[in-house]
């Protein structure tokens, strides 16, 4: 079995595990929407740095969140620096999340919850056109990625529908590589090597 093949073995696994476990906790614990941040069971669009995907979730015991999704950046191509840039990303996720002050009446308590998880990038590569001596070349960023999060929930919008903002990061695990000498570089500087893998985006969803 390939690498990729048993990744997604694994992620699946999770899945299965942690819906279990949202079953188990719908049963034992009685949870009050009125202090939630999370529905009882949703499905929504997502939209942010990552793309645009799906998303599905199911909350257990007092407390937690299981979600898991899909993501993808469309094949746009922009001009920078003069010279045409793509990004091919698509990836899925697990994500628990919690909200520390359960049960507190304030709206920050009712809404703030912190997530970790796990991603994984079927692709993640920058494609960059050359310029004079420079050949087009591409960069492919790590695919295995914890993650590390906070956002704020359960913001209503109108009826049944409702939203979800998160902040945070899809850490690398490996060092990003290059086809045409060290331009990996220029994906791990400054602000360049976080944008890769940072997380901020809005989903809207219908909970049930």
């Amino acid at each position: 079995m390939t690498m990729q093949g048993r990744l997604i073995k694994d992620f699946i696994w999770w899945m299965v595990i942690l819906a279990g476990m949202a079953w188990c906790g719908k049963v034992e614990a009685q949870v009050l929407p009125e202090y939630s941040a999370f529905p009882k069971t949703s499905v929504g669009l997502q939209l942010g740095t990552q793309g645009i995907g799906i998303q599905g979730t199911a909350s257990f015991l007092r407390a937690f969140n299981a979600r898991f999704g899909f993501n993808m950046v469309p094949g746009i191509t922009v001009l920078y620096n003069s010279r045409d840039l793509r990004l091919d990303r698509s990836s899925v996720y697990a994500i628990v999340d919690w909200q520390p002050r359960y049960g507190g009446g304030d709206w920050w308590s009712r809404k703030w919850f912190v997530s970790a998880g796990m991603g994984y990038y079927f692709s993640n590569t920058i494609y960059r056109e050359g310029i004079g001596a420079t050949p087009n070349y591409s960069v492919s960023m790590s695919k295995v990625r914890p993650y590390i999060g906070t956002g704020l929930g359960n913001i209503r919008v109108f009826n049944d529908i409702s939203m979800r903002a998160d902040f945070g990061f899809f850490i690398p695990t490996s060092a990003p590589t290059s086809t045409y000498e060290n331009k990996a570089n220029t994906i791990t500087n400054g602000l360049k090597g976080l944008l890769p893998g940072m997380n901020a985006g809005l989903t809207f969803y219908y909970h049930f």
